[in-house]
């Protein structure tokens, strides 16, 4: 029949109420007699159970340590995908752009190709391209071109 399994920090806790329940002298005393016996007794261990502190009592004059709650952490905001924008772009056979041309203006790509594919004797062809859209300048703030 399997039992409950044990809390030990549950257990602890109980035990550290249970010695703080005790009044200053009567754990003093204790400790006297403890000492006595240990300088008396070669064995010493016999009457120790696996729950006994150790030798110099730092648990009993300690007080217990509070742990701090852990800070809720924010999610980070997701950045935002840059807005993209589709052209035409002509290609030679090994994948090197030659020209670019707006979404709308895929005739005079078809044309670059054929002329291309004329004049040199080679391979050339169109792929869409995607490319984020350059962000757009603050209305306050003067262009690129102005001085």
């Amino acid at each position: 029949m399997a039992g409950r399994i044990l809390n030990r920090r549950e257990l602890r806790k109980q035990a550290d109420e249970a010695e703080a329940r005790e009044s200053p002298q009567d754990s003093d005393a204790a400790d006297e007699d403890d000492e006595d016996e240990d300088t008396g007794d070669a064995g010493g261990d016999d009457d120790e159970g696996p729950g006994a502190d150790t030798e110099g009592g730092a648990d009993d004059e300690a007080p217990p340590l509070a742990k701090k709650p852990a800070k809720a952490r924010k999610p980070r905001k997701p950045k935002a995908a840059p807005r993209m924008r589709a052209r035409w772009g002509v290609f030679d056979a090994s994948m090197k752009r030659v020209a670019i041309f707006d979404y709308n203006q895929r005739a005079a790509a078809d044309e670059k190709a054929a002329e291309l594919a004329a004049k040199k004797n080679g391979t050339f062809f169109l792929q869409m391209v995607k490319e984020p859209m350059p962000e757009p300048a603050p209305e306050g703030a003067p262009g690129p071109g102005a001085k």
